[in-house]
């Protein structure tokens, strides 16, 4: 008893000489300690953040496989993977991604991580661009977006290039990414353009702070809600949504949650600090973001705002998504519907897709047992009919906090639809101009 109080004692002196920027005091404390010991993650990560910033990558390996050894978690896992990685022992880095695959789902940060292992084993940029192209596919974000681009660039793929910056545009609207994408597709453009010669694979762009959306879910399952009426007198178990598990969003373990943020050393705080931490916050931002009103006086938004509207939970979700291709509209609902899930708002990991003509010949009311919980995304929306709207609407009135509703649609079409039904219309909170 008394050898554990001790360590409890020494944790907390470290900690408070962390609290005074204090590190080298800090590291001598640390030294001492068998870590082994240690019984708070908290103070493990805290610890191994900052044995990292002193350069001491041989402790900080050490307590990452501590804290996985004891939680088996796949954050632990995926922090101890990404060191192993950097510091270029591929066997050991080999052995943990496959344990990370085995350990669950496949997310973003799968393929992150497999894009990082292929890169740190000198794998060719052709086999970098497959492993993107397969990322923006499960989940488009702008800086892998970008590092596709450049290395499309690098290729000498220069259409290629020249649409995934349209795309990134398409998608995020504005930031410093989509600035630096327009700006090498410009470069692109140009009539005397050649592809770049000797340059090195560059690193990822870190995002902009308030742009950064991070996700622990496996894949959204889409079906389609038409292979119901295929047979009538079944019931397809594949277009019911499963119920909640508590493993549908994966978190860090009890003690993980509460891990510190990554140390900054600071030895005053401006005095506005506080104003930015509310600068910064989602409906902060709402402010900001720019709308786009077309000339039937349909205000659209960008995914990005659609996805910071959600984080602040300011109206009940459904969307619109005006324009672009069925496979982007795929994945904007599938990214929207992880987001949903990440802030709470229900349990569903699936979409349940339906053409507006196939909706049309259904009784809506007789569907909420497979609806009920989930994402409903109508295709061609804009051809609904009028009855089929109103059941809808009702839908949406009768079944609140139960069932998310996306149409997707033609662009000039949707804005035409939407003006027709002005109800409709207002109740739809997301219109996301793709």
């Amino acid at each position: 008893m008394g050898k554990r109080y001790e360590i409890v004692r020494k944790c907390a002196q470290i900690r408070n000489l962390i609290e005074e920027n204090k590190y080298t005091a800090a590291l001598e404390q640390m030294d001492e300690l068998p870590m082994e010991s240690v019984d708070s993650v908290e103070d493990l990560y805290l610890f191994a953040r900052i044995y990292e910033k002193a350069e001491r990558m041989d402790m900080t390996k050490k307590i990452f496989y501590i804290i996985y050894e004891r939680t088996h978690s796949r954050h632990a896992l995926n922090r101890l993977l990404r060191l192993v990685i950097r510091l270029g022992d591929m066997e050991e880095a080999r052995e943990l991604f496959l344990a990370y695959e085995v350990l669950g789902g496949v997310t973003l940060d799968t393929f992150e991580l497999r894009y990082q292992l292929a890169k740190a084993e000198g794998e060719p940029r052709s086999k970098l661009i497959e492993i993107l192209e397969d990322l923006k596919k499960e989940e488009y974000t702008e800086e892998w977006g970008y590092q596709l681009a450049r290395l499309y660039e690098q290729e000498g793929m220069r259409e290629k290039c020249i649409r995934e910056c349209e795309d990134i545009k398409l998608w995020f609207g504005e930031g410093s990414i989509v600035d630096k994408a327009m700006a090498l597709k410009e470069k692109c453009e140009a009539k005397d353009w050649e592809p770049p010669v000797g340059e090195e694979i560059p690193e990822p762009e870190a995002p902009d702070e308030e742009e950064t959306f991070t996700y622990a879910a496996p894949p959204v399952d889409v079906t389609e809600l038409e292979r119901a009426m295929a047979e009538p007198s079944e019931e397809p178990e594949v277009l019911e949504p499963e119920p909640m598990q508590q493993e549908i969003l994966p978190e860090p373990e009890a003690e993980e949650r509460v891990a510190p943020e990554p140390i900054e050393v600071k030895k005053e705080e401006p005095e506005n600090a506080g104003d930015k931490e509310t600068a910064e916050s989602p409906e902060a931002l709402l402010e900001e973001e720019p709308e786009d009103i077309s000339e039937r006086g349909i205000r659209y938004c960008t995914l990005k705002s659609a996805i910071l509207r959600i984080k602040a939970k300011k109206e009940e979700p459904h969307f619109i998504f005006a324009g672009g291709e069925e496979r982007i509209t795929l994945a904007v609902a599938k990214r929207i519907a992880k987001e949903l899930n990440h802030v709470g708002y229900f349990s569903a990991k699936s979409i349940v897709k339906i053409t507006a003509d196939k909706l049309n010949h259904l009784e809506l009311s007789e569907q909420m047992e497979k609806l009920s919980g989930g994402c409903m995304l109508v295709m061609d929306a804009p051809e609904l009919t009028k009855k089929t709207v109103e059941d809808i609407i009702h839908m949406m009135d009768e079944n609140r906090d139960k069932i998310v509703v996306m149409l997707a649609g033609a662009f000039d079409e949707m804005d035409c639809f939407l003006s027709i039904y002005p109800e409709l219309s207002e109740k739809m909170s997301h219109k996301i101009r793709m």
